[in-house]
């Protein structure tokens, strides 16, 4: 009897919150996007165009008809667990949205397709630019951020992207996932800072004093290099440039040794940088994407996932 009455109660509790979902406003779902992708309550308004109050006011009115709390008032504000997957049915509706009014606008007035990726630094300044040049010249615009491939799922998590280039083989949860390929490295440097500095070789010590170029404080690739090569954690001197080409150049101008893609060490003079070891660094990347129902996201997937088999190395 007690069983019974209680697969009555949880069959209730779905139909009703299934109803409430199904009820929710379309306006209070593009709050809840406008809000995590702005990072504030304000930023939502100023998007939307409508007061701070009117953007609090459908949050709460999202909330009260989910029964959970969507967003978290912190800085920048975050989605719940409950809002992401709120946030996802949101981008799912917005993107049919826009996909619907492209296909029925009159010739020569062509809607676009909003489509929002994070890209690593080293690909995207290398091989996803002229890869997504055809996709960009049609009828999508492409928001592309740029994140660190060990940190983009974050992103996809929260749901302030639809994709994501990353280096974690595990999808993010509602993510189909494509393996890519690896990107190469080396460590190199000019031959006069290999003189002054590794001159006895790749020892703990040279790496403990050597300066070190990062991109940024997200970017850990050179010190799992070091810590694999000395089995110890070190803190050399490090320069942080935070743009591959700058990053690159700081390498070849002696600033420090760093590790560099192969395909952008090749485009310097020769002789200008050399190797510190002959270990290849390889990354492996994914290309993950949310499951939505969206021709416009699988053709930013497709250029992506051919152009990788091109650009990257197999591992």
């Amino acid at each position: 009897m007690d069983e019974r009455t209680s697969g009555r109660g949880s069959s209730v509790s779905m139909a009703s919150l299934a109803r409430a979902i199904r009820a929710v406003p379309l306006e209070q779902l593009v709050a809840l996007q406008q809000i995590v992708e702005t990072g504030s309550f304000d930023g939502a308004a100023d998007e939307l165009r409508v007061s701070q109050s009117a953007v609090s006011q459908r949050i709460k009115a999202l909330e009260n008809q989910v029964g959970n709390i969507v967003v978290r008032r912190t800085k920048p504000v975050q989605a719940t667990e409950t809002g992401q997957l709120l946030l996802r049915l949101a981008k799912q509706i917005t993107l049919a949205q826009e996909e619907a009014i492209h296909l029925i606008a009159a010739q020569g007035q062509q809607g676009v397709v909003n489509i929002r990726i994070v890209v690593n630094a080293d690909s995207l300044e290398s091989w996803v630019l002229p890869a997504l040049a055809p996709v960009a010249q049609g009828h999508i615009a492409l928001d592309i951020r740029r994140q660190d491939e060990h940190v983009s799922p974050r992103l996809l998590r929260t749901g302030e992207v639809m994709a994501a280039i990353t280096a974690d083989e595990r999808p993010v949860r509602g993510c189909s996932i494509t393996r890519l390929g690896a990107m190469a490295y080396h460590a190199v440097c000019t031959p006069e800072f290999r003189r002054r500095w590794f001159a006895r070789g790749l020892t703990r010590e040279a790496l403990e004093s050597a300066p070190l170029v990062q991109f940024d404080r997200d970017d850990r690739l050179q010190y799992r290099f070091v810590r694999r090569v000395t089995k110890a954690k070190i803190h050399p001197p490090t320069h942080y440039v935070p743009t591959s080409i700058g990053y690159n150049d700081a390498i070849a101008l002696g600033f420090g040794w760093g590790l560099m893609p192969d395909s952008y060490a090749r485009g310097y003079p020769e002789g200008r940088l050399v190797r510190i070891s002959p270990e290849q660094v390889l990354v492996p990347l994914y290309w993950q994407q949310l499951r939505l129902s969206s021709p416009s996201l699988d053709e930013v997937a497709t250029a992506i996932i051919s152009a990788s088999g091109k650009a990257l190395v197999a591992a």
